[in-house]
């Protein structure tokens, strides 16, 4: 059975962005710039930086975005996180960031 339209656009059917060291990808706001993250894949340990990562679906009346409630957080390598993320950044590591088409 082939793949649906669903699942392709829910897994990164629009590419990826690699991010490595202090790099930082946000999602489409112009006509060039990269469509909504569905999910990061760790490819070795690393850290987001909690200011410059969003995942609104992780608001509460207290902050902008949950995980701001933190300075950073570390993802161990091979472990993939999914969500609409609207904007990654990294500490340090390195992470593949499968952009929803």
């Amino acid at each position: 059975m082939g793949t649906n339209n669903i699942e392709k656009q829910s897994f990164g059917q629009a590419g990826a962005t690699c991010l490595s060291g202090t790099e930082t990808v946000a999602a489409r706001h112009s006509p060039n710039a990269a469509p909504e993250i569905c999910a990061i894949l760790a490819l070795e340990d690393s850290v987001l930086h909690a200011d410059n990562t969003v995942w609104p679906e992780l608001k509460d009346s207290a902050t902008k975005n949950l995980i701001g409630n933190t300075s950073s957080i570390t993802i161990p390598a091979g472990v993939t996180i999914f969500g609409q993320f609207t904007k990654v950044g990294l500490d340090s590591g390195t992470v593949l960031c499968y952009h929803a088409a």
